[in-house]
């Protein structure tokens, strides 16, 4: 028996957690090798203790100063793998036959409890490109303290606006709520959202320099394997709809398309990928504009 000289299991899974202390350790902290039981309690009609539940741990959580969990992060060194959908997927095969098991039983009672919990690789904690020390799992923690906060302002902001509500139309009472809480979800990705306030910097710097306040610009999303096309509305083709929402289980990469047209460059087009990884569509449309926009920033700089 001797003292292990680290805590960690890999030089990978000590940058990984290097990583997210040096980006989120100002306003949060972030421990290692935190045990399971400590972030859950267990079943009282356990008895064993030697179960898997009691045996098991986690690489990283992050936590509000006064030690409240936030979110969970596994790094999958050894099977390259990620959560999809409530799911553990594998990339590499290992010597455990039972690790798609145990991080199944993990992720599941994660949802049990409606608590965010993770598994990454290397992949995501690399740096999201050129000048952008954010990663992917930036964006992940990014839009779960977003949407923390959003879900425990929304009751409070509904009640500050209740007379405007009220004066509303009946038609229009539910269309005026919605923009209500849609203008609450932006204000939490601005203050938590790092991916997102990056964003608003290059675009305000676009601004400076081009004395343009804005270019039309759009995107186009896509998944590997690709999937099979629906008519809008989907209710007009069920049967089309339902292949597309069973093929969606299975895409391991999405992918956005970001154009900026009329720029004094032309028109400027970014491609980015990420795996399907906490539920990504939405993470990948936010990193693609960070992309676009900084990468027309370099460009007028050069």
């Amino acid at each position: 028996m001797a003292v292990r000289n680290s805590i960690f299991g890999s030089k990978s899974e000590e940058k990984g957690f290097r990583s997210i202390e040096h980006t989120w350790g100002e306003d949060y902290v972030v421990y290692p090798q935190i045990p399971w039981s400590a972030l859950f309690t267990p079943d009282p009609n356990w008895r064993d203790t030697s179960n898997f539940f009691f045996k098991t741990s986690v690489d990283y959580v992050l936590c509000t100063k006064d030690g409240q969990p936030i979110l969970a992060i596994d790094f999958d060194g050894l099977g390259g793998g990620f959560d999809r959908d409530g799911e553990y997927v594998q990339v590499e095969a290992t010597r455990d036959r039972f690790r798609k098991r145990k991080f199944d039983i993990k992720l599941q009672c994660s949802q049990q409890n409606n608590f965010p919990y993770h598994i990454v690789s290397s992949e995501e904690f690399s740096f999201l490109g050129e000048g952008i020390k954010l990663t992917v799992v930036d964006g992940i923690i990014g839009s779960v303290i977003a949407k923390r906060q959003f879900l425990d302002r929304a009751p409070f902001f509904l009640e500050e606006h209740a007379d405007e509500i009220e004066r509303q139309p009946h038609w229009h009472k539910n269309e005026f709520i919605q923009d209500l809480l849609t203008g609450l979800e932006v204000d939490c990705d601005a203050e938590h959202s790092k991916i997102f306030r990056k964003t608003c910097e290059a675009l305000d710097q676009v601004r400076s320099i081009t004395g343009v306040s804005s270019y039309p610009h759009g995107y186009r999303t896509f998944e590997e394997p690709e999937c099979p096309s629906v008519e809008w509305p989907p209710w007009n083709d069920a049967e089309a709809f339902r292949r597309r929402v069973e093929a969606l289980k299975s895409v391991k990469v999405w992918g956005c398309v970001v154009t900026i047209s009329d720029t004094p460059l032309g028109e400027l087009t970014e491609v980015v990928r990420m795996r399907n990884v906490a539920h990504s569509l939405s993470l990948v449309i936010e990193i693609g504009e960070l992309m676009a926009w900084s990468k027309l920033l370099r460009l007028l700089r050069c």
